[in-house]
């Protein structure tokens, strides 16, 4: 990866060899660069500058936070896992860390705090063109040089990647030994954003998908209530043929979600909904298939 020369309001590549280190970089919205390989993508280049880089998936934004707390439940563990991961990055006197967020077009739920911190830069990029993006990329292909970055978050991304294998080895390039990385993934949830919904992981091939950093922390966020609550929305919504019949349902058996609360963590983590891991870039660190099986028999223990 090579640096970017800016001339003019305009950006370059400074390795000759690349196609635009005479030839700008293209712009979305006059400020939101375009780093995308078009060599190893299935973005169209053409397609993001047509449509000024808008989504792929219609977004409704976060206008209704507050009925899905109330109904959905909250998102303390990702509040607390957040505050877990600031409290973890490496530090340098008198330098703030940089923190990368894959797929932050939108803000993930839970994780707002991360914008209010004072004592961390951020650098966020998706796919598409948002106020919350400063580029667009593909993480198959990270536009950033090995071991440069202090932290990643990667939120309810890597099921809408094709390869999450290729995605965590770029994770691992570009950040810097001792950096750490927070992924969160569902497991037992329906499909989502359609024909951009590829994978599900468990907790153990989540942790066995990022097996070449030191784990720090993993788990599952939401457990069998919050599964059943979501399999009533789609039943009704399959039934009714209605999304808003469907939610206005789901409703009425929101109260299925304190399962969640009354059946032990053994047994929420093998019916989650989501799973999460928070890992150490750490060269030292060992971890082969065979522990996988120890990993799994360490949470039916708790």
């Amino acid at each position: 990866m090579s640096p970017l020369n800016i001339v003019d309001e305009s950006i370059y590549c400074t390795n000759t060899t690349c196609s635009h280190s005479t030839t700008e970089i293209p712009l979305i919205q006059k400020k939101i660069p375009i780093l995308v390989n078009f060599n190893e993508t299935i973005l169209s280049k053409d397609a993001l500058l047509a449509t000024g880089g808008e989504s792929l998936i219609p977004r409704s934004g976060n206008k209704y936070d507050t009925i899905k707390r109330i109904f959905w439940g909250s998102d303390g563990k990702t509040k607390r896992n957040l505050a877990q991961f600031l409290e973890t990055l490496p530090k340098q006197p008198g330098k703030k860390p940089t923190v990368l967020i894959i797929g932050g077009g939108a803000v993930g739920n839970g994780a707002a705090g991360m914008y209010d911190a004072k004592d961390i830069n951020i650098l966020s990029f998706d796919i598409y063109a948002s106020s919350n993006t400063d580029f667009i990329a593909d993480g198959h292909s990270l536009p950033i040089a090995d071991n440069s970055i202090d932290g990643i978050w990667i939120q309810a991304v890597l099921e809408h990647v094709m390869y999450p294998q290729r995605v965590v080895a770029e994770i691992y390039r570009v950040l810097k030994p001792g950096g750490i990385v927070y992924a969160e993934t569902p497991f037992q949830q329906h499909v989502h954003e359609g024909p951009y919904d590829f994978t599900r992981f468990t907790e153990s091939g989540h942790r066995l998908l990022f097996k070449d950093f030191k784990l720090l922390d993993s788990g599952f966020l939401t457990g069998i209530g919050t599964v059943l609550l979501w399999n009533v929305r789609y039943a009704a919504w399959g039934l009714t043929r209605s999304k808003k019949a469907a939610i206005v349902i789901a409703m009425a058996f929101g109260w299925i979600r304190f399962f969640d609360h009354l059946v032990p963590d053994s047994f929420n983590v093998d019916t989650a909904s989501g799973v999460y891991f928070l890992g150490r870039k750490d060269p030292n660190h060992k971890f082969s298939d065979k522990d996988i099986v120890a990993h799994y028999k360490g949470f039916q223990r708790k």
